[in-house]
């Protein structure tokens, strides 16, 4: 009997034993199903458009801080010694052919200064070229703005040259920042452009009514109404023929134009006050930095006028990044909508010419007469 109790003792402790085994890998199994789950949906989030909105700024500015460190605060500084160097030499250079030529032979010390002034300047222009020289010490020149445009400039592929990194710890950086932005950008400029392609396309419609008819509907070849979700053949004066598909809503590339025209002028009015530069220099360096060419003859917070509060000309690389990256996802938008207004005149062009045939409706009983006239009635 103590024998059969010991027995039924040991098998409820094994049950027990089971059990609580069982929940901890229930417990364990549905944490990690939902760890999995929340990696999941945190990556599709990432992918959507506010995600990678997110996505971009975030990365933009990881980029400002991790740039500001490397080359800002242990940046090298030799090229602003050296030339500091220089000048002093070039100074009390000057200052003896003064003392020497006494100001009364004004031809010979004329020509010992100029060649003073040609020598410090044979001397400048290499630390321009290969060391970087931008007359301020690293830690004034990394500012956070202007590491923020640094890095903008990179995976955005403007390159304006006016900031290069000198540490070669910096050069890898930028490497490697630059092989994961660029993909990165245009991921949002692909989704970004979307998004306000399908915007713009509303407005239009909407405020233009230049779609089909006044009711949005057609009538098939059976005799049934049907709505329209595209706009007429412009190729026939904005009317379809029977059995033909409408053809797909577009936006005129007039249109397109004139919206990175209004963003530019916009942004030229801005820079002009700015930078103290003139309408036209200030279009054209928004022009160019929007279409990605980034010549680096124009780059703003360069201006002396600018240089005495530096509070303002950070605050002013900040709007201008972010004018910047709104105006790529724009451009992109713009250049998106021109390509379908292209490829749709094309095609009408070629099925006018008959090289193409005309698209059928959409419609069972039409695609119906269509087998039984094709089989022989």
């Amino acid at each position: 009997m103590q024998t059969a109790y010991a027995r039924m003792v040991y098998d409820r402790h094994q049950q027990r034993l089971q059990r609580r085994e069982g929940g901890e890998v229930t417990r364990a199994t549905t944490i990690k199903h939902w760890l999995k789950d929340a990696c999941r949906k945190l990556i599709a989030f990432m992918f959507t458009q506010v995600g990678v909105c997110g996505l971009v700024v975030a990365y933009n500015i990881m980029g400002a801080f991790a740039f500001r460190a490397i080359e800002g605060d242990s940046g090298d500084a030799t090229p602003e010694q050296v030339a500091q160097d220089l000048r002093e030499m070039l100074v009390a250079r000057l200052w003896n052919v003064t003392l020497r030529l006494n100001v009364l032979e004004e031809d010979q010390w004329r020509k010992e200064v100029v060649g003073a002034l040609e020598e410090y300047q044979g001397s400048v222009v290499p630390l321009v070229k290969t060391k970087g020289y931008r007359g301020v010490h690293p830690k004034e020149a990394w500012s956070f703005s202007a590491s923020l445009m640094y890095s903008l400039s990179v995976y955005t592929t403007i390159g304006y040259g006016n900031m290069t990194p000198r540490t070669e710890w910096g050069k890898i950086t930028t490497i490697l920042y630059a092989i994961v932005g660029m993909p990165l950008m245009l991921l949002y400029m692909s989704n970004v452009g979307e998004i306000l392609a399908k915007a713009f396309k509303f407005l239009y419609f909407r405020a233009c009514r230049c779609d089909i008819g006044s009711l949005g509907y057609y009538r098939s070849a059976s005799g049934t109404i049907r709505p329209v979700t595209a706009a007429p053949s412009r190729g026939n004066g904005g009317k379809t023929s029977p059995g033909e598909k409408p053809r797909p809503r577009t936006i005129p590339i007039t249109w397109c134009l004139l919206v990175i025209a209004v963003y530019v002028f916009c942004g030229g009015l801005v820079f002009s006050q700015w930078e103290r530069w003139s309408l036209l220099d200030a279009c054209y360096f928004a022009y160019i930095s929007l279409s990605t060419i980034g010549f680096g003859d124009l780059v703003p917070g360069r201006t002396v006028a600018g240089l005495d509060d530096a509070q303002l000309v950070e605050s002013q690389q900040i709007i201008c990044t972010v004018y910047l990256l709104v105006g790529s996802a724009l451009v992109a938008m713009c250049f998106n909508l021109m390509q379908e207004e292209t490829i749709e005149n094309l095609k009408s062009f070629w099925r006018n010419l008959g090289c193409l045939r005309r698209r059928a409706v959409e419609d069972p009983e039409v695609e119906l007469g269509d087998h039984i006239r094709g089989n022989g009635g």
